[in-house]
C-alpha cells in the first residue's frame, strides 16, 4: 500500500513538475519576440491617440500615418505568405513588361505621392522618433545577436588625388590592417575599392601577400562588392557601372581567387536600382545603402521596411529581386551607426579620446573601457542597439564601426579592437542583457538574417523604384550634382564610347603582345572605371583633382585611338599583304563630338590637291545592324567628291566652316566662316559591327554629285564674310522668324532669336507649338547656399536677356542648320531629316552663383506626370510634388527625358548626363552649367569656379503616339520609341571616323562585316571583350547583350535576322551563359545555340576558340 501511494505521489509530483516546466517555457517565449512578424496594433493606436491629443497641429499626419498601420496589418498577412512560385514559362517565350503592372509592398512613387515630408524634430534622432523596446523583447533562447563590422571609407579622389590619398592615408590604412588582422584572429575588416586594394596588393612583398591572402582565406579580411569604385549612381552610364565592376572583380579573382557576393554602397548621393540589377545579375545575393532621404528611412522604419527585395519597375515575377538593407540614420559614421542618439555612439568611437586629435561635437568624450566603467557603459550601449534593432525584423544587428580614411594609425586599431573586446566579453557574460556580440563582417550579417528568414522568423517586403533625390536635412536636396563639372561628364560619354569601340575592333583577332593592345585596353578601362568613383563624375572633388581625373581619361582616349586605328588596319587590309608596324599611327580619329571650344580647331583637315588628290576615310558601327548616318569631314577645298571603294558615287554636300567671337565694340557674339577649310557630309551605310571604306576625291570645279549649302547671316549691321574659294557667297536679312526642312522631315520654325518655336510632322500636319528659352537661377543670398552638391536656387529660373543676337541660317540638301550667338551660349539646331540635333556650346564665363536651363515649352497636356532616365537603363514615371520644394523635383538625366499626353511625346535625348525636371505641364527642362561661388559644406571646402566651355549635344523628337501601345496608368515605367532610341544611340554611340594617314593604301578593302547578320533594332552587343592574354592557346571572348523594350507604333517590318553570339567568331569551341562580369559559369549551351534575349533584359555569353 505504502509503494502504491509513493508511486502515485510520485506520478503527481512528475505530472505538477511538468505542469510548471510547460508554464515557465511558454512564458520564457511568450515575451514578444522580433520573430513575432505582427506588430501590436492597438497599442500603436493607443499611441497615436496620445500622440494626437498632444499634437493637434499634426492631426493629418497622424491620420495618414493610422491608415498606413492598417494598410500594414493586411499586408503582413500577405508577407507570411511563401513567395509565389514563379510561373515556368515556356523556353523562348517572353514575359510581358508593358501590359502587366508588376505589384509590390511598396512602390516608391506612390510612397512618395502619400508621405507628408514634413521635417519634425524627433529628438535625439532628429528626423525620427524617440524609439522605445520591450525590455522582455529578449531571452535566453532568443538573443540579440549584433554584427559590429569595421571599415574604412577610401575615396579614390576627392580632397586630394587619387595617388596623393594612397600615399599619405590608404597604404598605411592596408599595411596596419594586414598586421593587425594577421596578428588577432577574432578582428574583422572589410573593403570595397580595389582600385586602392590592387595598387597596394603589387607593391607587396611576396611573404606579405602570402600573409594578405591568408587573412582573406580566414575571412577576416572581406571584400564588399569588389568594384573598382564605390560607383555614382545618378550620372553614370550602367555599361560604365558594370565595367567598373568587372575591372574590381576580375583583380581579385586572378589574385586572390575571391568573388563577393555582398555589395556595399555607403555614399553614393542617392540609389538607382540599376545598380542591384547588375550586381544580381553578376552573381550578387545581397546590398546595403544609406544616403536615402531623410523622410523615406523614417517612413521605412515606422513599418520596418528597411530590409526589403529590390525588385526593377518592370519585374512581375520577382527574378530581379535583390535582397537589400538600408542604414536607417543620418551617416556611416560611428555617432550615427551604434543607434539612434548620436552623442551616445560618439562615446563609443574610440578614436576620438583625445590623442588623435579627433572629438565629439556633443561634447560627451569616449572613455576607455576598464573594470570600474565596463558595466554601465554597457548599459548604454547595449540600449541603442536595441533601439536600432527596433527598426529592423529580425535579432541580427548590423553596427558599422568606421568613417572616411579610418584605422590608418597602429593605435587607432589597438584602441578601438581592446575597448570593444573589453564591452564583448562582459555583454556576451552578462545573462541579462541577452546579447550576443562580436567582430563581424558584411557577409556574416547577412547571412544571420536570412538564416532568420528560413526559420520563419520574419518575411520580408518587396520594393520598386529609386531614392532620388536625396536630401539629408531640412530643403537641402543634393541635385546640384547632376550637372556639376559638366564638361568632364560629357568627357566621361565619350571615352565611354571609345572603350567599346576599341575593345570590340581589337576583339577580332588576337594579337602579338608587342602591339600592346592588352595594355592599352587595361589602362583605358581602369581610368574610365576610376572616373565613375561617387566625386568623380558626380563633379564634386576639389579643382586639382578633377584636373587629375581630366588627365587620365585623356590618356585613355589615347590607348583607346592607338588600339583602335592598329585594329582597323588590320581588319581592313588584306591578309595576304597585313605587316604591321605597331609603333605606327595608320589613321587619325576624327571626332567632332569632344567637350569644349576648341574642337573645331582640334580636328585634322584633309589635305586634297595636285600631290594627293584621293584620300581613304573608314567607318566603323558598333551597333548589331545595319547603320545609315550623315558623316562630316574636314577638307582643304570645297570640290570633293566622295564615293564608295568601287567608285560609285556617293551624295554629298559642302559647307562652310563657322567659329564663333566676340565683338567687344558691338557686344556681339558672331561667327567667322573660314577660308582654309570646309565640311563635307555624305551619308555612309555600314555594315553590323562593322567598318566601311570610302574614297574622297578633288577635282577642279564643282563635281556632280556634291551639292553646296547656302549661307544667310540675319543681324542688323551686315560685314563682309569671306570664305575662300566656297563658290556660294554669304547672304545678309534683317532679323525675322523662318522655318527650315531638309527631305521628309520635319519643318521647324525658328523666331527672330534662332530659336526654335514650333515643329511640324508632316507638310498636311498642323504645326505643334515647341518653345526653346533659355534662364538661369540664381543663388539664396544667406542661410544654406547652392554648392556642388546642392541645389538651393533663390526661386524660379528669369529669362537670361538677348538683345538682337546675330543668327546664321545654313540650308543645304542633306544638312539644314540655324545658330545664334546668345550670352553664355552658342545655341544651333541642326536638320538632317529625322529628329534634329541641338548643340549647345555654353561658355558661363566669369557669371558667379549663376546656373543656365535650357527649356522646351508645349502644350503637351502632361500634367505633373514625366519621365527620366535611369543610368540609360530604363525609364522611370516621375511625379512632380507640390509639396517639396522646386530643387527636390530636379532629377539625373542620364540619357533621357520625355513628356505625354493621350497623342504626343516630346523627347529629349542627351549626349552627356545633367540635372533636369518639368516644372510644369507641358515643359521640359535641363540644366546646362553651374557656377557657384560659396561651399555648400558638404566637406569639399570650395564652390564650383573652374568652369570650363562645355559642348552639349542633344537630339530631340517629337512624334505622335496616339497608335502605340502604353503601359497602363499605374505603371511605374515608360519606355522609347524606336526614333528615339536611334536617337540616343546617335549621340552615345555614333560612327567612328578614321582618315587614314598615308597616300596609297595597298590592300585596303571595302567592308569587314557585310557577312554579319543585322540584329532587330531594340537589341545591342554594348560588350565585346577578349578574356585571355594573347600567349593563351584557348582564346575566349565575352559579350554582353542587352535588349531593351521599345513602344510599339502600329505595325513595324522586321528585317533582321537572329544574332548568334556563339559563332561571332570563327572555330567555336565551346560557348556558355554566365554573370555578367565573365567570371562565373551559369549554362552551358551544348547546340552551340544561345537563346533569345527578352526585352528588358541582358545577359553575358563567353565563346571558346581554338587557333
Amino acid at each position: 500500500m505504502l509503494r502504491i501511494r509513493r508511486r502515485f505521489a510520485l506520478v503527481i509530483c512528475s505530472g505538477c513538475l511538468l505542469v510548471f516546466l510547460s508554464l515557465y517555457v511558454i512564458l520564457n517565449f511568450a515575451a514578444p519576440a522580433a520573430n513575432q512578424k505582427k506588430p501590436n496594433f492597438m497599442a500603436i493606436e493607443n499611441k497615436l491617440q496620445q500622440l494626437e491629443n498632444g499634437l493637434q497641429e499634426h492631426g493629418e499626419e497622424m491620420r495618414s500615418l493610422r491608415a498606413r498601420l492598417s494598410k500594414s496589418s493586411t499586408r503582413e498577412k500577405t508577407l507570411k505568405m511563401p513567395p509565389k512560385e514563379r510561373r515556368s514559362e515556356k523556353p523562348g517565350q517572353c514575359h510581358d513588361v508593358v501590359q502587366e503592372v508588376p505589384e509590390v509592398d511598396v512602390q516608391m512613387l506612390e510612397l512618395y505621392d502619400r508621405m507628408s515630408f514634413k521635417d519634425i524634430d524627433g529628438g535625439v534622432w532628429k528626423q525620427g522618433w524617440n524609439i522605445k523596446y520591450d525590455p522582455l523583447k529578449y531571452n535566453a533562447h532568443h538573443k540579440l545577436k549584433v554584427f559590429v563590422v569595421p571599415h574604412s571609407h577610401n575615396d579614390p579622389g576627392w580632397i586630394q588625388t587619387f595617388e596623393d590619398y594612397y600615399q599619405h592615408d590608404t597604404k598605411h590604412i592596408l599595411s596596419n590592417a594586414l598586421r593587425h588582422l594577421h596578428e588577432n584572429p577574432e578582428m574583422k575588416f572589410i573593403w570595397a575599392e580595389i582600385s586602392y586594394f590592387a595598387r597596394f596588393f603589387h607593391d607587396l612583398g611576396e611573404n606579405k601577400k602570402q600573409q594578405m591572402k591568408s587573412i582573406v582565406k580566414s575571412g577576416q579580411l572581406e571584400f564588399v562588392t569588389g568594384g573598382w569604385v564605390m560607383t555614382d549612381e545618378a550620372n553614370s552610364h550602367w555599361r560604365n557601372v558594370l565595367l567598373q565592376l568587372t575591372e574590381g572583380q576580375t583583380w581579385l579573382k586572378q589574385y586572390l581567387n575571391v568573388t563577393p557576393t555582398a555589395s556595399w554602397a555607403i555614399d553614393p548621393f542617392g540609389h538607382s536600382p540599376t545598380l542591384p540589377y547588375i550586381l544580381q545579375k553578376s552573381g550578387f545575393k545581397n546590398l546595403l545603402i544609406q544616403r536615402t532621404h531623410y523622410s523615406v528611412k523614417k517612413e521605412l522604419a515606422q513599418q520596418r521596411q528597411l530590409e526589403f527585395h529590390w525588385r526593377q519597375i518592370w519585374d512581375n515575377k520577382g527574378d530581379t529581386a535583390l535582397f537589400t538593407h538600408m542604414m536607417p540614420f543620418y551617416s556611416y559614421d560611428i555617432p550615427h551607426t551604434c543607434g539612434p542618439d548620436p552623442k551616445v555612439c560618439c562615446q563609443f568611437d574610440f578614436k576620438r579620446m583625445g590623442a588623435f586629435g579627433l572629438s565629439c561635437p556633443w561634447k560627451l568624450p569616449p572613455r576607455a573601457i576598464v573594470e570600474g566603467n565596463v558595466a554601465a557603459r554597457s548599459e548604454l550601449l547595449v540600449d541603442q542597439w536595441k533601439k536600432k534593432a527596433e527598426l529592423y525584423r529580425t535579432n541580427v544587428l548590423l553596427i558599422p564601426l568606421g568613417d572616411d580614411f579610418r584605422f590608418k594609425q597602429n593605435t587607432e586599431w589597438d584602441v578601438q579592437r581592446v575597448n570593444y573586446e573589453r564591452l564583448f566579453d562582459h555583454i556576451n557574460g552578462e545573462a541579462h542583457f541577452n546579447v550576443q556580440a562580436q567582430f563581424g563582417t558584411l557577409q556574416e550579417y547577412f547571412d544571420a538574417v536570412h538564416q532568420a528568414e528560413k526559420v520563419g522568423q520574419a518575411a520580408f517586403p518587396t520594393l520598386s523604384g529609386d531614392f532620388f533625390t536625396y536630401a539629408d536635412r531640412s530643403d537641402n536636396y543634393w541635385s546640384g550634382y547632376y550637372t556639376s563639372r559638366p564638361y568632364h561628364k560629357r568627357m566621361d560619354r565619350v571615352l565611354m564610347h571609345y572603350v567599346r569601340s576599341a575593345e570590340m575592333l581589337s576583339a577580332w583577332h588576337s594579337w602579338d603582345g608587342m602591339a600592346r593592345i592588352e595594355e592599352r585596353l587595361e589602362l583605358a578601362r581602369r581610368e574610365l572605371s576610376l572616373f565613375q568613383h561617387h566625386d568623380g563624375i558626380t563633379g564634386t572633388a576639389k579643382t586639382h583633382v578633377v584636373i587629375d581625373y581630366e588627365q587620365r581619361m585623356q590618356e585613355a582616349l589615347k590607348a583607346c585611338q592607338a588600339v583602335m586605328q592598329q585594329s582597323v588596319y588590320r581588319l581592313l587590309t588584306k591578309p595576304s599583304i597585313y605587316s604591321p608596324e605597331f609603333s605606327f599611327a595608320y589613321f587619325t580619329l576624327d571626332d567632332s563630338r569632344w567637350p569644349g571650344s576648341g574642337v573645331e580647331d582640334s580636328r585634322t583637315t584633309i589635305i586634297l590637291g595636285d600631290e594627293l588628290p584621293t584620300k581613304h576615310v573608314v567607318l566603323h558601327n558598333t551597333l548589331p545592324h545595319w547603320r545609315e548616318q550623315l558623316v562630316d569631314f574636314y577638307v582643304s577645298s570645297p570640290f570633293v567628291s566622295v564615293s564608295h571603294l568601287t567608285n560609285d558615287p556617293v551624295e554629298a554636300q559642302v559647307s562652310p566652316v563657322w567659329s564663333w567671337h566676340h565683338d567687344t565694340l558691338t557686344k556681339t557674339i558672331h561667327p567667322q566662316g573660314s577660308t582654309t577649310k570646309y565640311r563635307i557630309i555624305f551619308k555612309a551605310r555600314v555594315p553590323p559591327m562593322g567598318l566601311a571604306t570610302y574614297v574622297l576625291t578633288i577635282s577642279e570645279t564643282k563635281p556632280e554629285h556634291t551639292s553646296f549649302a547656302s549661307s544667310l547671316l540675319l543681324r542688323t549691321l551686315p560685314i563682309s564674310v569671306p570664305l575662300g574659294e566656297y563658290p556660294e557667297d554669304v547672304k545678309f536679312g534683317e532679323p525675322r522668324e523662318i522655318s527650315l526642312r531638309v527631305g521628309n522631315g520635319p519643318t521647324l520654325a525658328f523666331t527672330e532669336q534662332g530659336l526654335l518655336k514650333s515643329i511640324q510632322l508632316t507638310q498636311d500636319s498642323p504645326h505643334v507649338p515647341v518653345h526653346l528659352k533659355f534662364l538661369k537661377y540664381g543663388t539664396r543670398q544667406n542661410g544654406d547656399r547652392s554648392g556642388a552638391y546642392l541645389f538651393l536656387p533663390n526661386g524660379p529660373a528669369v529669362p537670361i536677356p538677348a538683345n538682337n543676337p546675330v543668327v546664321l541660317v545654313s540650308k543645304g540638301k542633306l544638312e539644314s542648320s540655324v545658330s545664334v550667338g546668345l550670352p553664355s551660349v552658342v545655341h544651333q539646331t541642326i536638320l538632317r531629316g529625322g529628329a534634329p540635333e541641338i548643340r549647345n556650346l555654353v561658355d558661363i564665363g566669369e557669371l558667379d552663383n549663376t546656373e543656365i536651363v535650357m527649356r522646351l515649352q508645349t502644350h503637351i497636356d502632361s500634367g505633373n506626370l514625366f519621365y527620366t532616365d535611369l543610368n540609360g537603363l530604363q525609364h522611370i514615371k516621375r511625379r512632380r510634388l507640390d509639396k517639396i520644394p522646386l530643387q527636390a523635383n530636379y532629377y539625373p538625366i542620364p540619357s533621357a527625358m520625355f513628356i505625354e499626353d493621350a497623342n504626343m511625346r516630346l523627347t529629349l535625348l542627351t549626349g552627356q548626363p545633367l540635372g533636369g525636371s518639368s516644372l510644369a505641364s507641358g515643359e521640359l527642362e535641363i540644366m546646362q552649367d553651374r557656377r557657384l561661388a560659396s561651399d555648400d559644406e558638404r566637406g569639399l571646402g570650395q564652390g564650383v569656379l573652374d568652369n570650363k566651355p562645355v559642348l552639349h549635344i542633344y537630339r530631340l523628337v517629337l512624334e505622335r503616339i496616339n497608335s502605340c501601345v502604353k503601359p497602363s496608368e499605374s505603371h511605374p515605367a515608360g519606355y522609347l520609341t524606336s526614333a528615339a532610341h536611334k536617337a540616343s544611340q546617335s549621340l552615345l554611340d555614333p560612327l567612328d571616323k578614321f582618315i587614314f594617314a598615308e597616300n596609297d593604301w595597298i590592300g585596303v578593302q571595302g567592308q569587314f562585316g557585310g557577312n554579319h547578320v543585322s540584329a532587330s533594332e531594340d537589341l545591342d552587343v554594348p560588350v565585346m571583350r577578349r578574356l585571355t592574354k594573347s600567349t593563351a592557346k584557348t582564346q575566349r571572348v565575352g559579350y554582353v547583350l542587352q535588349r531593351t523594350n521599345l513602344m510599339q507604333c502600329g505595325a513595324t517590318e522586321n528585317h533582321s535576322q537572329k544574332l548568334d553570339v556563339c559563332h561571332l567568331l570563327p572555330h567555336t569551341a565551346r560557348c556558355e551563359r554566365t554573370t555578367l562580369t565573365f567570371l562565373q559559369s551559369l549554362e552551358r549551351f551544348e547546340s552551340m545555340v544561345a537563346p533569345e534575349v527578352c526585352p528588358m533584359d541582358m545577359a553575358a555569353y563567353v565563346s571558346s576558340h581554338t587557333s
